[in-house]
């Protein structure tokens, strides 16, 4: 989300001689106005018209993973937005609710197809998916909901909470009517290599070629590796030490991350950033991975989204998850200069530890499903990172994770390439940069890079 961290990551080892700080405020020496011309002749500049992603609407998935992204999803962060929508009125939060009733009704329908064509779901997705829909349903979200609309103004007919619970349990059924299996999805398809390439153009929202995503990635492993060199330089014990990055409870960590959230990038006109409710999964994760779930990460860009403009909505609609991925990558990684009670150098070498593990699971899903690689090939190019013991552990986390993974780093790859092409056009306020990239975006990548490049060299 912010410049911060931009430095130490341009898409190149750096050196030690180079500055890798990111430009503060106390850095960006102040300007000195100067007197207005006597007849001051206007400048027209061209500013490009940035295009939106196409809609990201329930489309004919191939695979039940595909649909069922991040156990539930798309319907999962929908129906909990609900439990904090205070701000809306009943009309609005009523046809929401309808609405994602039919996102429902639209995805158990989709299950229904791929299991007559004979996919599968691993077990283990089956069990986690199953898990979090049925939490979706439960007293405790139906109250949630039901009081956030309760609070909500106007008058208002009654939720059809009993229409979404029959939706929820057919959708769950049709989980649980899947197959079970455990060898890679994209193996059971002669055409594997251009369906798995269909599918990731789809995370990030346009065509993607596969070999220029590896070696995007093979980019971003290096600089990532060089970083955690230098931060067991700073610090040779930091391999070793066990400490948990976290405050404490859940609740702690969330007043932390929005404080954080609230300095680094504050919603327009003071929005507030509520903290959501506690799940079993974020009860355990150490702050950096709660950051990129809640603020300044996914969380967040969900809040922006809903207190941007009205010319912005369809943007922040059709974001793809490549694209958010990244951003709350990013996100991660901006609140880690908060967090010296820990050590930065430290918080600095598990960050990219947990990234450089994240790229690899990436690259190797890459090499899998799409170039077809097996254990023992996998295991050969690991070789050449020093990674050939873990062959294994990243082939199994592959398997599972075809995507999610891969298009995070690839994301963040591209959030950096922006980042550094504005340094280069001029930016050197932090601030500015964020206004001015949540303000213009979300685009895809090339045209959002062109706007921002643009729209330094034109207006410094």
């Amino acid at each position: 989300l912010l410049l911060a961290g931009c430095g130490p990551k341009v898409i190149a080892p750096a050196t030690s001689e180079e500055n890798t700080s990111a430009p503060t405020a106390a850095s960006i020496p102040a300007s000195t106005p100067s007197p207005e011309p006597a007849a001051p002749v206007p400048t027209k500049t061209t500013q490009p018209t940035l295009p939106t992603f196409a809609p990201t609407g329930i489309k004919a998935a191939y695979f039940a993973e595909e649909l069922l992204s991040q156990d539930g999803e798309p319907v999962g962060s929908k129906i909990r937005s609900l439990t904090t929508a205070s701000d809306l009125s009943k009309d609005v939060f009523y046809d929401r609710f309808a609405d994602y009733i039919r996102i429902i009704d639209v995805v158990a329908e989709d299950l229904r197809r791929l299991s007559d064509k004979g996919r599968t779901l691993t077990e283990d997705r089956k069990e986690r998916t199953a898990a979090s829909l049925a939490d979706l349903m439960s007293r405790e979200t139906l109250d949630a909901i039901e009081k956030a609309y309760s609070n909500c103004k106007g008058e208002g007919k009654a939720l059809p909470v009993e229409t979404y619970t029959a939706s929820m349990k057919a959708m769950i059924q049709e989980v649980q009517r899947m197959e079970d299996r455990t060898v890679p999805f994209f193996d059971l398809s002669a055409d594997a290599p251009n369906e798995y390439k269909e599918a990731l153009g789809r995370y990030m929202g346009e065509p993607v070629s596969p070999k220029d995503v590896f070696t995007a990635l093979e980019a971003l492993l290096q600089t990532e590796a060089y970083a955690l060199g230098a931060a067991l330089l700073e610090d040779p014990e930091a391999a070793h030490k066990k400490e948990r990055i976290s405050y404490g409870s859940y609740e702690q960590n969330m007043e932390f991350l929005v404080r954080v959230a609230r300095e680094l990038c504050p919603l327009p006109d003071g929005a507030d950033l509520p903290i959501p409710p506690e799940s079993e999964t974020a009860a355990y994760m150490e702050l950096p991975e709660l950051a990129f779930w809640q603020y300044p990460g996914m969380a967040y860009l969900r809040a922006c989204a809903a207190h941007s403009s009205e010319s912005q909505q369809d943007r922040w609609a059709n974001a793809p998850e490549g694209y958010l991925a990244g951003l709350a990558v990013h996100g991660s990684y901006a609140v880690v200069p908060y967090l010296g009670d820990f050590g930065l150098d430290y918080v600095q070498y598990r960050w990219y530890e947990d990234m450089l593990y994240t790229t690899m699971t990436g690259m190797s899903a890459l090499l899998i499903h799409y170039y077809g690689y097996s254990e023992k090939d996998l295991a050969e190019y690991q070789e050449g990172w020093g990674a050939k013991d873990y062959a294994h552990v990243l082939h199994e986390e592959a398997m599972s994770d075809p995507f999610e993974s891969l298009v995070a780093s690839y994301g963040y790859y591209r959030y950096l390439d922006i980042c550094q092409a504005a340094q280069d056009a001029g930016c050197e306020s932090e601030g500015r940069f964020c206004r001015d990239y949540l303000a213009a975006g979300p685009a895809p990548y090339e045209e959002l890079k062109k706007y921002m490049v643009s729209l330094y060299q034109n207006h410094g």
